[in-house]
């Protein structure tokens, strides 16, 4: 499984606690230190068929700072900001062996899919 996150932030911790706890392999990759590629964020939207808009941290002090709760961009202009500025990503997001996206931390999820691989 590969669970993006960043490091520093509790909930990508306790998530990749869970999923190890419960016996999962986990390859960690830090969204701050290595943003994903747009090729990567398209591939989450399409596996996951969830809006683009799932995948914004509108909580996050850079889409705050960046004014971008009032932006009105497209699903392409999301991606380039999202693979340009890694704390914009909502975090974690999971995916599995069998390219399922998982978005955001649920706890009884995580420990199925770690049990299930």
């Amino acid at each position: 499984m590969r669970l993006y996150g960043y490091r520093r932030c509790s909930t990508c911790r306790e998530a990749q606690k869970t999923l190890e706890a419960n016996g999962a392999k986990v390859e960690f990759h830090d969204i701050v230190e290595h943003a994903p590629s747009e090729e990567t964020i398209r591939f989450w939207v399409k596996q996951s068929q969830r809006p683009i808009s799932d995948f914004i941290n509108t909580r996050g002090t850079v889409y705050r700072d960046k004014g971008l709760k009032t932006a009105n961009l497209s699903e392409d202009e999301w991606i380039v900001q999202l693979a340009q500025e890694g704390k914009l990503i909502k975090r974690p997001i999971l995916v599995t062996a069998r390219d399922e996206v998982l978005v955001g931390y649920h706890e009884g999820a995580y420990r199925r899919l770690a049990l299930g691989e």
